[in-house]
């Protein structure tokens, strides 16, 4: 009987930590670099950075814009639920900004979660977008997570997921 009960409750843990680990993955985070003051932004702030429009930080300091790849989940979530558009799209206006004289924001496109984390940490303007999953990666424990609209990623009504 011993036996069963722990059988049991192994699998009801083994369960609700996948079910953890699922919804942290499809869960993104917002980091910058320590020295940034900015502790909080909502998602038409996000937006607006990575729509190109944002390109300075209230104190100062010029955006650097932090991608992933095209094919990556996150980058998809970036274009579909954060921006509302397509990735020729969203290549295209930011182009469009450059086309026109505007000063334009700089972008840098990065293949790992790791590697965006290694460069927020190093550059002070940088924002990234990552898989909450990745903060308890070694590269993403000296960079600044920033809430989202007064939330943090395992908040309930968090809006990045």
């Amino acid at each position: 009987m011993v036996r069963l009960v722990m059988t049991l409750t192994l699998a009801m843990a083994a369960l609700t930590f996948a079910s953890l680990a699922r919804s942290l993955s499809s869960t993104y985070a917002v980091i910058v670099h320590r020295s940034n003051p900015t502790s909080s932004i909502g998602v038409t702030d996000l937006r607006a950075f990575f729509w190109g429009e944002t390109k300075q930080w209230p104190h100062g300091a010029k955006v650097v814009l932090v991608e992933r790849d095209l094919r990556s989940d996150v980058f998809q979530f970036l274009m579909q639920h954060v921006l509302n558009t397509t990735a020729v799209e969203y290549q295209r206006r930011l182009a469009n900004i450059e086309f026109r004289g505007e000063i334009s924001v700089m972008v840098r496109i990065l293949n790992s979660d790791a590697a965006a984390c290694k460069f927020v940490f190093n550059v002070p303007g940088s924002i990234a977008l990552i898989a909450t999953g990745s903060l308890v990666l070694p590269e993403c424990g000296a960079v600044q997570l920033v809430t989202v609209d007064g939330k943090l990623p395992g908040d309930e009504k968090y809006g990045l997921r």
